[in-house]
């Protein structure tokens, strides 16, 4: 993955969690996703909650950190 395609996802990342309504977080979270390479997606499940969303930004970001 190239650092425009990571600094975008970081970004989009920030926007998620600053975002009140929880079908656009959700909405994010699915694009923020499918940025990701197939190895690294997550498997979200089809109830997805405000916490689930919370703890998949912190696994993506943690990611993307670790892999600089």
């Amino acid at each position: 993955m190239d650092q425009i395609t990571e600094r975008s996802i970081l970004k989009m990342i920030e926007e998620c969690k600053n975002e009140l309504n929880i079908d656009k977080e959700i909405e994010i979270l699915y694009k923020i996703n499918s940025m990701l390479p197939t190895s690294e997606q997550l498997k979200i499940p089809s109830l997805i909650t405000n916490d689930y969303v919370s703890h998949a930004l912190y696994t993506i970001e943690e990611k993307l950190l670790v892999a600089q």
